[in-house]
């Protein structure tokens, strides 16, 4: 909790920037979180997307994330609104919430377009077997 809301409400109505800024003559990158109304507009979107995934407009797939433990993610991509939920599976039964947000770059609607096709094609070994949603 952070300001009396959960820190994922805080995470989906902000968007990190990074800045280079001089500190004891040295430049050095820090990372802060302002509010993006871009996200915090949509937040109403996350639980229709969640519960109506099955809609064309809806392109699901799972991922398998390249950074930390490398979990399985579930995508849900609202690709002709530009607007990603990204959901991790915890423990046997539940899931949670990992973020949401609006695209903004071109070449990150390549990236799921790539990503959502690869999982259709059903090519990843480390896909088999995973879904659980």
């Amino acid at each position: 909790m952070s300001n009396g809301k959960e820190n994922i409400f805080w995470h989906i109505t902000t968007r990190e920037q990074k800045k280079k800024v001089v500190r004891d003559k040295r430049l050095v990158e820090i990372k802060t979180r302002p509010f993006d109304p871009d996200r915090a507009c949509r937040i109403r979107w996350i639980r229709p997307m969640l519960q109506n995934h099955g809609h064309v407009d809806i392109k699901l797939f799972y991922r398998k994330e390249t950074r930390g433990k490398k979990p399985i993610r579930l995508y849900f991509w609202a690709h002709r609104h530009d607007f990603v939920v990204i959901v991790q599976k915890l423990g046997k039964s539940t899931s949670y919430l990992v973020t949401s947000f609006y695209i903004t770059e071109n070449y990150k609607r390549a990236s799921y377009q790539k990503w959502y096709d690869n999982y259709r094609k059903g090519t990843d070994p480390a896909l088999k077997g995973g879904e659980w949603f």
